[in-house]
């Protein structure tokens, strides 16, 4: 019999990429999905703040600080995205930067739980007045090859410059989730584990050990398989289907998976 804790032979971490459909109608600049809400949000520049009525969205929100901030966060260093097409909101007017007309930006800020890691490119759509804005995999979100606006896909947020393009929208997207698999192999030699610690083989009041334990043929039965740190913390727990008797015969190997 070896000792309560045995060192792991091996290990294996792989990594996998989920991903999540969403389908979500925004209604007056709200949506929901499973009842997490997903708001869009105007954006005006130069606007008299900070009173009431149109300066202010449906949310409650100053479009001055929707469009200063998104300006601020996104735009106002255009050389940080040379890599990719386009990465300004941009029509046939517009070559540069955030527009400076009354209309504003919209924006659709998606949040964590539905985001993920990150959106996925190339999966953001959104239909408007029956007009489909694709994503075209590198932050742009267009029409007929024209860009209306940009997807930032590790932040979750799509910006148009339009004010009211989202108000009233089908939003689908797909977000992109990190599930990594870890595997550990337990191996246990016929001669090791072959004694059980479990207090009901011993006879009460006399607590002696019960007579079948005697037997050649008595093996103890393993039914969970811990996992633990240098310091003998419990870390992890495997419950096998059904027990399995410890042979003195052969190796038994356990392999134990769980995402994290």
């Amino acid at each position: 019999m070896s000792g309560a804790f045995k060192k792991i032979a091996s290990r294996n971490v792989t990594t996998h990429t989920a991903h999540k459909s969403y389908k979500i109608t925004i209604t007056n600049y709200t949506g929901s999905f499973d009842g997490v809400n997903v708001y869009a949000y105007d954006g005006a520049p130069n606007t008299s703040e900070y009173g009431v009525g149109s300066v202010l969205t449906t949310n409650g929100y100053a479009k001055r600080d929707i469009y200063d901030s998104i300006r601020t966060n996104f735009y106002i260093d255009h050389g940080q995205y040379t890599g990719q097409t386009s990465r300004n909101l941009i029509d046939e007017n517009i070559v540069k930067g955030l527009p400076t007309t009354p209309s504003g930006v919209c924006v659709i800020a998606i949040p964590q739980l539905m985001k993920g890691d990150r959106l996925k490119p190339g999966s953001i759509k959104v239909t408007a007045s029956g007009v489909v804005y694709e994503d075209d995999s590198e932050g742009n979100l267009s029409f007929l090859s024209i860009h209306f606006g940009n997807i930032f896909y590790d932040e979750g947020f799509i910006i148009v410059n339009n004010s009211t393009i989202f108000s009233n929208c089908i939003l689908e997207f797909k977000n992109t989730h990190v599930i990594e698999e870890r595997e550990y192999s337990c191996n246990i030699s016929k001669d090791e584990f072959n004694a059980s610690s479990n207090l009901t083989l011993l006879d009460h009041p006399t607590g002696s050990l019960r007579s079948f334990t005697s037997s050649s043929a008595f093996n103890p039965y393993i039914t969970t398989v811990g996992l633990y740190d240098d310091d003998n913390n419990l870390l992890a727990l495997g419950k096998l289907g059904q027990p399995i008797k410890k042979s003195e015969d052969y190796d038994t190997t356990f392999v134990i998976r769980f995402d994290t």
